[in-house]
């Protein structure tokens, strides 16, 4: 096996096992849609407290003062769908995302694991990671 065959497999395998956000990570029933602008959202550096979401150009979508929730939004745009379900609750959207995150950080352990295991040689597995996770829309803030 060389590496891409191990990026296309591991590919594969996790999107037969995969959890998705935001659906597989919030319990609350009160929640709220949020329109989307269907682009990729980046996060701007924090100005006053204040977290802007734009798009490659720099037009700016959206502002809040949590970090979390602006996290939440950036995570759950990862397909770019029409609108996005939110949570009303501040500490809903944390859990989600905290939790969200263990889940990516213990993804990307077990790539570098498996990596390891199949070529021991190698120290590529940063790049591997990548990406798997660019082929799957996964993003790490």
């Amino acid at each position: 096996m060389n590496e891409k065959e191990f990026i296309a497999g591991y590919i594969e395998q996790l999107k037969q096992s995969m959890h998705y956000f935001p659906v597989d990570f919030i319990t609350e029933t009160d929640t709220e849609l949020l329109k989307m602008p269907q682009c990729n959202l980046l996060l701007a550096p924090p100005l006053f407290d204040t977290y802007e979401l734009v798009d490659e150009k720099g037009n700016t979508y959206f502002h809040t003062d949590n970090l979390y929730r602006a996290k939440y939004i950036i995570y759950a745009n990862s397909k770019k769908p029409n609108t996005i379900v939110i949570p009303k609750n501040l500490e809903e959207i944390e859990n989600a995302v905290k939790q969200y995150e263990v889940y990516l950080d213990n993804l990307l352990r077990e790539i570098e694991k498996d990596y390891k295991k199949e070529f021991p040689e190698l120290k590529n597995h940063i790049s591997v990671a990548n990406k798997i996770f660019n082929s799957l829309n996964l993003i790490r803030l």
